[in-house]
């Protein structure tokens, strides 16, 4: 089976670790994938597009064509499956207390066009998956979330706490607003306890009062060093466009086996498994209480981080991701 998947930009986080991190998996499972990145060019797209005639399915991620290019690849594509793990019918209104704000009739009339053309969606949470089916009931929607390259990160072991202790988030400086959301619980936690805010991202982060640690982004800082937080955050705003995000850095802390605390807002509140996995926190008083817990047992740290490596092994590895993956190509092309 040859599957072409036409994937967003080298420099996207989820074009990796959605599709091309899980390249040997589906080869390993049957499936040939051939992978490439949209153009820009107007007529290197007109080729790329034509080529979609001699595969089983073409995968479109998260991108939302133009009319004349989705009705070019469409008529060209057997079977075409389009995968988004981003609430992309929305504007990225930072946290916006306006629902009005988040509205795109542009995007949600692409958004619309791509789902009622497609002969299956992949929505990486039920969020979005809700969405898709709203807009087009008649469309099959699997869910899978983005996958995790666990053989990638040193796990933590030691769960004794570091002296001061280490308060850690990770993320692109787009994401660093959500920083601000429980800028009062950091400051509520420092009159009563010492600890290190380390920030792992592109920019760096200030915040009076609170003793921050940068640590420039990379992939290998990223698996090496998120066993180093003895605590890991991932606040969000509960807003149209937060709603549908993947929950990644939880996803990665846990990976770590770090033990965590974040917003019971969309995708985190399933991957917390009622505070079995993480701990929630719904406002900054919460996520205050939730972080001295955290800080005052060792059996609490173990047993989540455990916990969470666990999970994410079985749930959301890149051999889990793929096969369910895998499936899901299979069943489009060979019900069609």
């Amino acid at each position: 089976m040859k599957i072409l998947f036409l994937l967003k930009s080298e420099t996207t986080p989820s074009t990796r670790i959605r599709f091309l991190d899980l390249r040997t998996h589906l080869a390993e499972a049957g499936i040939e994938p051939v992978m490439e990145m949209i153009p820009s060019s107007f007529w290197r797209k007109r080729v790329l597009f034509r080529t979609a005639a001699e595969y089983d399915a073409v995968v479109l991620q998260k991108r939302l064509l133009s009319l004349f290019d989705f009705c070019e690849l469409r008529r060209y594509a057997r079977r075409l499956v389009f995968d988004f793990d981003d609430a992309i019918y929305h504007k990225n209104a930072s946290c916006s207390a306006d629902p009005a704000d988040y509205g795109s009739s542009t995007r949600m009339g692409k958004f619309r066009r791509t789902v009622r053309g497609a002969d299956m969606v992949i929505a990486a949470n039920r969020i979005l998956a809700d969405k898709t089916a709203l807009v087009n009931p008649k469309v099959p929607v699997t869910i899978i979330p983005s996958s995790v390259d666990c053989s990638s990160f040193k796990v933590k072991t030691d769960y004794n706490l570091q002296a001061p202790p280490v308060v850690g988030w990770i993320g692109t400086k787009s994401t660093l607003r959500y920083l601000e959301l429980v800028a009062p619980a950091f400051a509520e936690l420092r009159s009563k306890r010492d600890f290190i805010l380390r920030i792992m991202s592109n920019e760096k982060y200030v915040q009076p009062g609170i003793n921050v640690d940068f640590v420039p982004w990379s992939l290998e800082a990223q698996n090496t060093g998120l066993c180093r937080f003895d605590i890991g955050i991932m606040p969000l705003s509960r807003d149209p466009f937060s709603e549908g995000k993947s929950a990644y850095k939880l996803l990665q802390y846990l990976a770590a086996g770090v033990p965590s605390v974040c917003s019971p807002v969309g995708m985190n509140a399933d991957v917390s498994g009622n505070d079995e996995y993480c701990l929630t926190a719904s406002d900054n008083s919460q996520f205050c209480h939730q972080m001295e817990r955290l800080l005052d047992s060792c059996e609490l740290r173990r047993s989540l981080g455990r916990k969470g490596r666990s999970l994410i092994e079985e749930k959301y590895s890149i051999k889990a991701v793929a096969g369910r993956l895998s499936s899901a190509l299979k069943s489009v092309v060979e019900n069609k």
